[in-house]
């Protein structure tokens, strides 16, 4: 039966009810800077790996905590022998097959060690901090390339509504020298010149379009997201920068870097756990001290138990009287019966403990050779410090010199967009009064365009270069 018109309207409403939450959750998404910032570092695969670096670090800190630990250690086992063998319990050689099982349990409590334990404690729980400063070093890194990422898809929006907006007054000019044209008052060629820049300025538009689909990728792939064609990012209101750090000398900003940056951090807590490292490696050198204790018990097939014994009666000797009689002695028969188990563990057991000590005197130079890898390792860190320090400082000069150069461009490109502005105002009502041919007024169309685009470029690149000199300085990364 064919359903009813009052069901199909139910049932119509009832799928958009059901579509329209689908269809927000597919919806274009606008994300902010912080956003961008916060799921790339949740979900970078190299955060990610430095982050089970740190937690690896965590557990060689319990393992070291552990070594001060008494160690405690049972053992059992359960054997057969056949033929001629040693009864473990009664050290008497037998022919016969025995079952026979032992259990001990064993303790150790290390009493001194040359301070290895304490040594290697210490570095354990520097190279666990180290590991932090080289995790927030990696989140400073992708936090930086979001800005950059997000810096220049906004800059991609901002070149393609200029080229949009030149497209649009391609089309205009091209429609108003159609009409002229048409008019008499200009030639064919003034029209071709005009299809041209069109032409032109399609082609611009669509250079724009693709960087701002590239710039959006490349932000994508930062943020590990797959490729979609709905993504987006807020447009913020992205002022001129404030030049507060860009007034500081590269020394001054240099200073503050030492006491904020990860890097220099984690070089420095390297230096400490090398020198716990080296102290740790001489500890080889002193003796060992430990007190050791331990419970046994065990069990043979061929113990037995006498239960009793039985007169036999006399019986004649070897020896004999002085009168030449038989010495007779008297004969008894013993009952024995195989002894249990459990008699045997209490019967058996044992304890004991002691002092151990180890005094190395010779061990092919393993030591020796150790002590002298590990004083290389210290001085290997303290030049890793030294380069990582260097390094910082040139690359704060670098991004200073950058940032002032980056203002300088774009305070010469804003006076170019000024200065071609006028020009180009005065071109267009030159062209329309019909007093300059169309390549006057197109050469001035397309410097007008080409300066607007180089402005946003400066801007946009001085803002980010100075974001780099707040990171520095340790200030937050935020417009």
């Amino acid at each position: 039966m064919l359903p009813n018109s009052h069901s199909v309207k139910v049932f119509a409403a009832c799928l958009f009810l059901l579509v329209i939450p689908a269809a927000d959750a597919l919806a274009q998404k606008a994300w902010t800077l912080q956003q961008c910032i916060d799921h790339a570092l949740q979900n970078n695969l190299n955060i990610r790996q430095s982050d089970l670096s740190t937690m690896q670090s965590e557990v060689e800190i319990n393992r070291s905590k552990a070594g001060f630990y008494p160690s405690l250690n049972g053992s059992t086992s359960y054997q057969y022998n056949f033929g001629r063998s040693l009864d473990p319990t009664s050290y008497q050689f037998t022919t016969q097959e025995i079952r026979s099982a032992n259990i001990s349990l064993n303790g150790n409590v290390p009493l001194f060690n040359g301070f290895q334990l304490q040594n290697s404690l210490r570095q354990s729980k520097l190279e666990y901090l180290a590991s932090q400063h080289d995790l927030k070093k990696i989140q400073n890194d992708v936090s930086l390339n979001v800005v950059s990422a997000y810096l220049q898809v906004l800059y991609a929006k901002e070149q393609l509504k200029v080229t949009s907006a030149r497209l649009n007054e391609s089309t205009q000019q091209r429609d108003r020298t159609k009409k002229m044209v048409d008019a008499g008052v200009m030639t064919q060629g003034n029209l071709l010149d005009a299809e041209s820049q069109l032409t032109n300025e399609e082609l611009n538009q669509i250079t724009a379009e693709n960087q701002l689909s590239i710039a959006k990728l490349t932000l994508l792939q930062l943020l590990e997201l797959d490729t979609i064609s709905n993504f987006d990012i807020e447009d913020p209101l992205v002022q001129s920068p404030e030049m507060t750090t860009l007034a500081q000398t590269p020394f001054e900003i240099y200073a503050l870097s030492l006491t904020t940056l990860p890097e220099i951090k984690s070089a420095d807590t390297r230096i400490l756990s090398a020198e716990k490292n080296l102290a740790a490696t001489k500890g080889n050198f002193y003796p060992r001290l430990s007190l050791f204790g331990g419970l046994n018990s065990g069990y043979s097939s061929a113990r037995e138990t006498v239960t009793g014994t039985n007169y036999v009666g006399l019986f004649p000797t070897a020896a004999v009287t002085q009168s030449g009689e038989a010495v007779l002695s008297p004969v008894f028969f013993t009952n024995t019966e195989r002894t249990n188990f459990r008699d045997q563990m209490d019967q058996n057991f044992s304890k004991n403990f002691g002092l151990s000590l180890n005094i190395p005197i010779f061990n092919g130079l393993n030591t020796y050779s150790n002590v002298r890898q590990s004083r290389l390792s210290l001085e290997n860190a303290r030049i890793t410090s030294e380069l990582t320090r260097n390094q910082l400082f040139k690359s704060i000069q670098q991004a200073h010199t950058d940032a002032i150069a980056a203002q300088r461009k774009l305070a010469a490109t804003e006076k170019a967009v000024v200065a071609l502005q006028e020009a180009y105002m005065y071109a267009e009502k030159r062209f329309n009064a019909g007093l300059s041919n169309s390549l006057e007024f197109l050469t001035a169309t397309n410097n007008l365009t080409r300066a607007r685009i180089d402005s946003l470029q400066a801007r946009y690149d001085l803002i980010f270069k100075v974001k780099v000199l707040d990171f520095y300085a340790g200030r937050p990364l935020a417009f």
